[in-house]
């Protein structure tokens, strides 16, 4: 024959096994993870001393970034956006945007 059969020797590797790479295991120490029930704890502070500080005016300039029409916005209080996105609503109607990313002031974000 023109060709010559080739034959591997067999190996005993396990199914599954990945070896030891930098793209297996990254080079850095394992990232430990906040205990989701303290982060809850601590995220209901935060919110709580903002919402003291709106009610009772100490907030300063608020600004949010949001997700619109396939683009990030910063925004304030009474911004207006150009999008050439086609929405279902007519000029002067509010709309609600639920894609909010971040929320801020001159003293936090």
């Amino acid at each position: 024959t023109l060709f010559r059969s080739q034959h591997s020797q067999a190996t005993s590797v396990h199914p599954g096994y990945v070896p030891k790479t930098s793209l297996s295991e990254p080079p850095w120490s394992p990232v430990k993870l906040p205990d989701a029930r303290e982060e809850a704890i601590h995220h209901a502070e935060v919110v709580q001393r903002i919402n003291n500080l709106i009610a009772n005016g100490q907030f300063g300039r608020l600004f949010a970034v949001i997700h619109f029409a396939s683009r990030q916005w910063k925004v304030t209080n009474e911004d207006l956006i150009l999008s050439h996105a086609d929405i279902d609503a007519k000029c002067g109607d509010k709309i609600r945007l639920e894609k909010v990313l971040l929320v801020g002031g001159d003293r936090k974000s």
